[in-house]
């Protein structure tokens, strides 16, 4: 093996190490944390039993996620590490060709991801970070199972050609392919939630009221009524998400949850149920991902990180002279293969923990528009009320590690003392 090789080779597998075993130190505070935590005494609607019971269900939580996250990552680590390498050799041992080799690797790799992906994945370079938004709980889903599918295919497809082609130098036809690939997506995203949403003016559960006052704010801010709407039937809570390409391509949404309200299973007594002036401000909060460009923003940092990898791929698995791993003969598209599976495992806690501090700060910049352009609508009791739902809070390190939004008790403070300030 090549010194370049080499330490191509061990430098990744260090971080992925390291990575994961911050990780798991947060976990461990987190359970701690937990373990510590005491019932905040604002929560008017949350009575001490409840609070217990739904301390409890956190501690259970965070205790498992120490070993089924520790599970999930090893039995990639190791497969990637080992399992393809001589998965590879064994297959060509049986005189299959380099392209059915591939091929079965692409496979084996989806089918890998489905059973085992509910934080990591093993190959996913349209989007090398893996936040939990992104990790339905229901994992064999069509949609989930299309993702982890175009996640293979739009990258090992075009590498493969590419490299037969180009050789080294695909890489800019397959870093072309990547960023096609995420606009597709995003085009497909938006074109379905703007099919499936029924327009606000249209929902026979908002006041009269609520529609005018919205109306007048979404001219003021340059949108129209048409791309607010509500969606049905989705079944992930009270929620509100925005995205967009361009200006006329884009659409805000609220969940069904939020609008008619959601009783909180583990405390049947209260219900999540947000006023016309708090609804209106978890929208303000949706206009300003828009308005900060936010989701072309996130593609585009999503799109560098995996040129980089894609790069390195290309110029160092691909390389002539091969791995320790492998025959001196065996296909460098194969390799590659492997390298990509490397990267994607072993880098994806650093590129995991940049992300969603990029996230968290596109959040906190809608928080900002929010109050600048709505700050005296009632957006801290949406935040008041989730807390009702999740009262125990999260440890600072870990939240930073996983959450994607600020933590909501620091949300409805923020949003109290600029409401002291500005509003009578």
């Amino acid at each position: 093996m090549g010194i370049l090789a080499e330490k191509w080779f061990f430098i990744p597998t260090l971080l992925g190490i390291v990575g994961f075993l911050f990780y798991r130190f947060a976990d461990y505070l987190q359970h701690k944390h937990t373990q510590d935590a005491t019932q905040p005494t604002d929560l008017e609607q949350l009575t001490p039993e409840v609070y217990a019971q739904k301390k409890a269900r956190k501690l259970k939580r965070t205790s498992s996620a120490v070993w089924k996250n520790s599970l999930a990552w090893g039995l990639q680590f190791g497969y990637v590490l080992l399992g393809i390498p001589t998965l590879i050799n064994l297959l060509i041992a049986q005189k299959w060709s380099p392209g059915t080799i591939y091929t079965t690797l692409g496979i084996v790799g989806w089918v890998l991801n489905m059973l085992i992906s509910k934080m990591f994945s093993l190959w996913s370079p349209t989007l090398p970070f893996i936040p939990h938004a992104h990790n339905p709980r229901k994992t064999w889903t069509f949609g989930n199972a299309a993702w982890q599918a175009w996640g293979i295919a739009s990258w090992s497809l075009p590498a493969y050609f590419f490299f037969a082609t180009l050789q080294q130098n695909g890489w800019v036809g397959s870093i072309a392919m990547i960023w096609v690939s995420q606009l597709i997506q995003l085009v497909i995203f938006i074109y379905t939630i703007k099919k499936q949403a029924i327009p606000y003016q249209q929902y026979p559960g908002l006041s009269t009221e609520f529609k005018a006052s919205l109306h007048t704010y979404l001219e003021k801010q340059g949108f129209r009524d048409d791309e607010v709407g509500v969606l049905k039937g989705l079944k992930m809570g009270p929620n509100a998400f925005a995205t967009s390409l361009t200006p006329g391509f884009r659409q805000i949404v609220m969940t069904e949850e939020l609008v008619e309200g959601f009783r909180d299973p583990q405390n049947p007594n209260f219900k999540l149920k947000l006023d016309d002036s708090a609804l209106e401000a978890v929208l303000s909060h949706e206009v300003g991902h828009i308005k900060n460009h936010h989701v072309p923003k996130s593609i585009f940092w999503g799109g560098l990180f995996s040129s980089i990898t894609t790069f390195a791929v290309y110029q160092v698995f691909g390389a002539k002279g091969g791995f320790v791993l492998f025959d001196a003969e065996t296909s460098r598209q194969l390799t590659m293969f492997w390298g990509q599976s490397v990267l994607n495992i072993t880098l994806v806690f650093l590129l995991n923990f940049i992300m969603i501090g990029i996230i968290r700060g596109n959040e906190y910049q809608a928080d900002t528009h929010l109050l600048e352009t709505n700050g005296c609508k009632k957006g801290d009791q949406f935040f008041h009320q989730i807390r009702h739902i999740a009262p125990v809070p999260n440890h600072p390190l870990w939240d930073r590690c996983n959450a994607t939004h600020p933590a909501p008790e620091d949300r409805e403070q923020r949003i109290k003392e600029w409401q002291s300030k500005h509003c009578k």
